[in-house]
């Protein structure tokens, strides 16, 4: 795509590598694939989620997205596969001086194309034009220069001229307007045209607007502020049509429809939220935000299809784990989207409420305590990890001054350096604690990955290790290690200064989690472990205080004594990573 050239001498343009056709089966999707090179994906078929770095977006028919190797991707079908047209990219830069004209590579990180997902009028026919491209090019009487041509007006497609700033500016307070109109009428019945005349708009520039500007239409923000209403009118001495007529709905029924659209649950349940019994399917944790805010989950499932696992033995243990969901009875059932594959089994035994994903953990640790009638509670714990990591924050500053630390996971055939952001974890050490990140540490990613077979050279202070998969696993990767020039070098394996950790990559999604994380960095240094005494890291029994590893994932030792009642795997990448 060739911008108009003024007095520039470079041009950048993005060019058509190849196009292909690809069909990914639910049964055999990698967790997190990596990319052959930028790339565009215009979906065909299927119907699922796709994560990207720290946002979730819908997989359908007619969407279409711009990756590039650097983002973190997971997909999460629905359907049993998804099928797609993979157009691989391209860039190079055009350049002028005097009378002759040069092209090279770009190596600029910025691209022409917006990160993600991509913005289009209509699917259908992005889906057309990129068959009919596709085509072309299996076709030997379809001329190059054709091809080019055909695949720059595909990327004029993504690309939409911004509209003035001023009338942006004039059409927002237009809005913000009429919406405060909608607070002060909203136990009236409100027009659509009477919102759109305070505005200055016609009705479908103002819808348009309005949908662009707050991420939903006029009805349904009408809808959420009757609906934040009715949760404090609702209770068990008044009825769902008295509190649907004093809201502004006519219908107790449309009421109740959109009060479960909105929340999650049914008016009904939200009137005795503080009896539900409560099941979870999760990989985030949730049994431990429950935990917190003084309730026990009557039931766990963590449904993850583990590297390891075979079909059959994923499909056992999914079964197993519905079984005891089953029998459990819950009146509730909180999901993460890696579990929206068994949406429809879930809300058969309960009614289920998938929550959103979001790097934030803070965020769903509010929305479980709301649906669950603990909102103090979650307060109180939000207060409380403040104030111990001020109190952390203290004690570590002059326990590591200046010196740097790194955290990292095993795997058999590289490691994995946790980054500076993008992971509650993260966050927590450096960001929060004020902790010093090691030279491996990724600034401004979440984590970066190193093969075993060429280690780059790195330095740090202090070295956390998770052990990701089984000790014989772990026992060769330390193996590969020591014999590496770089391991040997590292300040942190010279002096002795390793420590062979719990989970923080789960256990940060949670305040329980958190807390742990802060009392394990506060351990005296007496107990970090030589990684030269290699039989002993991999074997030794946790001390009384430490984080146990069970059947059922991390537990603390009064939970461990206790015993859990349902399986909860808390492994590899369905650990909340």
């Amino acid at each position: 795509m060739l911008p108009s050239p003024g007095r520039a001498s470079k041009y950048p343009l993005i060019l058509l590598s190849s196009i292909h056709k690809r069909k990914f089966l639910r049964s055999s999707m990698l967790p997190y694939p990596k990319l052959p090179g930028e790339l565009i994906c215009v979906v065909i078929q299927g119907k699922g989620l796709l994560r990207i770095d720290h946002e979730v977006f819908p997989l359908q028919t007619g969407e279409a997205f711009y990756l590039d190797p650097k983002m973190r991707l997971e997909a999460i079908l629905e359907s049993a596969y998804v099928e797609c047209y993979l157009l691989l990219l391209h860039r190079i830069t055009v350049s002028r001086q005097k009378e002759s004209w040069t092209a090279s590579r770009t190596d600029e990180d910025a691209s022409l194309l917006p990160h993600g997902r991509l913005h289009i009028t209509t699917g259908q026919s992005i889906v057309e034009e990129t068959r009919r491209l596709y085509e072309d090019s299996r076709s030997p009487s379809v001329h190059p220069a054709e091809m080019r041509l055909a695949f720059q007006s595909l990327l004029h497609s993504f690309l939409q001229p911004a509209p003035e700033e001023h009338r942006i500016e004039e059409a927002s307070k237009g809005i913000d307007q009429s919406i405060q109109y909608m607070y002060k009428h909203f136990r009236e019945k409100v027009k659509l045209d009477t919102l759109s005349h305070i505005a200055g708009l016609t009705q479908t520039s103002y819808s348009r607007s309005f949908k662009k500007e707050k991420g939903v239409s006029p009805v349904e923000y009408l809808n959420r502020i009757r609906i934040d209403c009715s949760k404090q009118l609702l209770r068990p001495d008044c009825s769902i049509k008295e509190v649907s007529g004093q809201v502004g709905f006519g219908n107790e029924f449309y009421f109740s429809r959109m009060f479960k659209r909105e929340t999650g649950i049914t008016p009904t349940l939200y009137v005795r939220r503080k009896q539900l019994r409560v099941a979870v399917a999760t990989c985030f944790r949730y049994q431990d935000n429950l935990l917190a805010l003084g309730v026990e989950a009557v039931a766990e499932m963590n449904g993850y299809n583990y590297a390891e696992q075979s079909e059959s033995e994923h499909k056992r243990l999914v079964q197993t784990q519905l079984n005891a969901l089953r029998q459990a009875s819950p009146d509730l059932i909180l999901a993460d989207f890696r579990h929206m594959p068994f949406y429809e089994q879930l809300k058969q035994i309960a009614p289920t409420v998938m929550l959103e994903f979001t790097v934030d953990w803070r965020k769903n640790h509010r929305r479980i305590a709301e649906l669950i009638g603990r909102e103090k509670e979650a307060q109180q714990n939000f207060t409380q990890l403040e104030q111990k990591v001020s109190y952390a924050r203290h004690l570590l500053s002059d326990s590591y001054g200046h010196e740097t630390i790194s955290l990292l996971r095993l795997y058999p055939d590289k490691i994995r350096v946790q980054g500076s952001s993008g992971h509650p974890v993260n966050e927590l050490l450096y960001t929060e604690l004020g902790l010093k990140p090691g030279s491996a540490v990724p600034i401004k990613e979440q984590v970066k990955e190193f093969p075993l077979t060429n280690l780059a050279p790195f330095e740090t202070d202090h070295l956390f290790i998770f052990k990701h998969y089984p000790p014989r696993y772990d026992e060769e990767v330390l193996s590969q290690l020591q014999a590496s020039p770089s391991w040997c070098g590292m300040h942190a394996y010279r002096s002795g200064r390793i420590r062979i950790i719990a989970n923080w990559i789960a256990l940060s999604w949670t305040p329980i989690g958190q807390n742990q994380i802060m009392d394990e960095l506060l351990l005296p240094p007496s107990v970090s472990a030589d990684l030269r005494d290699q039989p002993r890291l991999l074997h030794e029994k946790p001390s009384p205080n430490e984080t146990r590893i069970t059947s059922t994932g991390f537990c603390s030792p009064d939970r461990c004594k206790a015993g859990a009642r349902h399986t909860s795997h808390g492994r590899h990448s369905g650990d909340g990573s």
